[in-house]
């Protein structure tokens, strides 16, 4: 009993001694936290702690979230019964993030999808850096044919509002009678593929493939194929046939048989200068989208040439434009613009006027680009004269084609976008200020200007041209943006972006002013190689070539 007691208070004095220990450890200066877990109380550390440095690549812990969705696409593949299939466009929020899968329930005529993304954990964003880029992703779910006849189902993914298809109301026969057989449909072989140019009354330029098909008894008959666009660039045809399932007496040969798909026409389906794939059975080729005068910056190969016909340059700059979202009219002759001997065609782009000088067949556009002076602003006429013209707005000249593209204006969207289907050869740079507003660098003082925001873009183009936006803040009405330069050392893209200030005392507004602007910087880059973009000495992310 003695000894029983003794060793109580053994204990109450052990655990004495350790609350006075944590009230010696607690000073004024250590903050006390209550711990939800256990309901107690605690040390708050007096240290921060310490930062570790940005992990590997996909050395972090990831966890699946629910993908933005950008679009949903319902296709009915024409096969019996018929077959349905959702192409689902989603986001890809930042740089780590990357698709994971997608999870298909139905509960009744409810058919939900959930698309995932795997992005790291909340733990992990603390210690890791991710680009600001916004990524897409293409998948197709395959829903099937085994539907009620003639009921209307609705497809949610994620939050997107729904989609709905009504299947046929025709019954599926399941037990066909003697004189009725019936039939199954299944893949066949396929042969061969060619991909070739149609011939189009509107001037427009489609796209077929031929399929060659192998049948290899008397009683299979081809149907239409079913086409899916797995993704933008690249599609999967399954040429069917029907055959009986009854006892039927077929005979024993094997027969060859085409069947024409249609791809889609250039400007509208397809992009001009874009690489597609097709795909059948165990066949694939590959086609370049391009009407036959349009340059593409990289092309491939040659365009196919059965059945194609040659348009005029003015409706391949239609389709070009249009294929990069912009908004084409085509107007008529503006005889008032009267160069090179031609009088070109007026276009509004985007609500900007463009003039196309189209050069007769024998004689070359090349050639009469070559009489503009560098900055365009003298010409040299047939009688070795040179010729002065004073343009109300910088003047920009471009080749396309046996053309010659004319825009008088100064702006950057508009330059971006010419840059892309054409080859500039003469005009100042779209930045620049007209000739009133220009002032003698004396009497500025130039500084880098503060970058409020930076954006990195890519266009779909093969190879891709790369714009840098940025956004810089001035402050006071005094200062004004100078100039951005750019250069390429190893891996990094250097920008320098400047503004100027009176060097002289003058009255300004003190107010903060933020200013947009942006620069194409090509795309002579090293195909898959990531290069750091660095704005006034500062990594602002990163682009990759290709």
């Amino acid at each position: 009993m003695f000894s029983g007691t003794k060793n109580k208070w053994l204990v109450l004095v052990a655990i004495a001694a350790f609350a006075a220990f944590v009230v010696a450890c607690g000073t004024d200066e250590t903050g006390v936290v209550s711990d939800n877990g256990s309901g107690g109380v605690g040390a708050r550390p007096t240290q921060e702690p310490v930062e570790q440095g940005p992990l590997p690549d996909g050395d972090y812990e990831v966890v699946e979230v629910l993908a933005p969705i950008e679009s949903v696409e319902l296709l009915v593949l024409e096969s019996y019964p018929e077959q349905f299939v959702i192409q689902i466009v989603s986001g890809l929020p930042s740089g780590c993030a990357s698709f994971s899968r997608t999870e298909t329930t139905q509960d009744g005529t409810d058919i939900k999808i959930s698309v995932y993304n795997l992005v790291p954990s909340p733990d992990q964003l603390a210690v890791i850096s991710c680009t600001a880029i916004y990524g897409i992703n293409e998948v197709s779910v395959a829903l099937g044919s085994d539907f009620e006849r003639g009921t209307t189902y609705t497809v949610l993914v994620n939050d997107y509002p729904g989609v709905t298809f009504e299947t046929d109301s025709t019954p599926i026969q399941t037990d066909p009678s003697n004189t009725d057989p019936g039939f199954v449909i299944e893949p066949t072989t396929v042969e061969a593929l060619e991909v070739y140019v149609g011939d189009d009354t509107r001037g427009q330029i489609p796209y077929h493939v031929s399929v060659l098909v192998g049948l290899s008894d008397g009683c299979k008959e081809l149907i239409e194929s079913n086409v899916v666009k797995s993704s933008r660039t690249v599609f999967d045809i399954s040429p069917m046939v029907k055959l009986p399932t009854g006892a039927v007496a077929c005979t024993d040969d094997y027969r060859l048989e085409g069947v024409v798909v249609d791809l889609g026409v250039v400007g509208e389906d397809l992009i001009a200068c874009t690489l597609y794939t097709v795909n059948a059975g165990k066949e694939s080729v590959e086609f370049q989208a391009i009407a036959p005068n349009v340059r593409c910056t990289d092309p491939v190969g040659t365009p196919p040439s059965a059945g194609g016909g040659i348009i005029a340059d003015s409706q391949a700059l239609e389709l070009a434009l249009k294929a990069l979202g912009a908004d084409v009219e085509v107007g008529g002759e503006s005889s008032a613009a009267k160069r090179f001997g031609l009088i070109p065609t007026e276009m509004k782009v985007n609500g900007e006027q463009v003039l196309l000088y189209e050069f007769a067949p024998g004689t070359s556009a090349d050639r009469a680009s070559e009489t503009v002076s560098k900055d365009g602003s003298t010409f040299e006429l047939e009688d070795g004269t040179v010729a002065s013209v004073m343009w109300i707005a910088p003047p920009h000249f471009y080749l396309f084609g046996n053309a010659i593209i004319l825009y008088i204006g100064n702006d950057v969207e508009m330059g971006t976008l010419l840059d892309s289907v054409a080859n500039k050869f003469a005009g100042g740079d779209y930045d620049q200020t007209s000739d009133d507003e220009v002032v003698e660098d004396s009497e500025f003082t130039e500084r880098l200007a503060m970058i409020e925001r930076v954006s990195i873009a890519s266009t779909r183009s093969i190879p891709a041209q790369h714009l840098i936006g940025v956004t810089i803040a001035l402050g006071g009405s005094c200062e004004t943006f100078k100039s951005i330069e750019w250069s390429v050392q190893g891996r990094e893209v250097s920008i320098e972006v400047l503004t100027q200030v009176p060097t002289a005392p003058v009255p300004c507004t003190l107010a903060i002013i933020y200013e947009d602007q942006s620069i194409n910087i090509g795309s002579d880059f090293e195909t898959g190689v990531e290069y750091d973009v660095i704005v006034n000495g500062e990594r602002q992310g990163t682009l990759f070539g290709g």
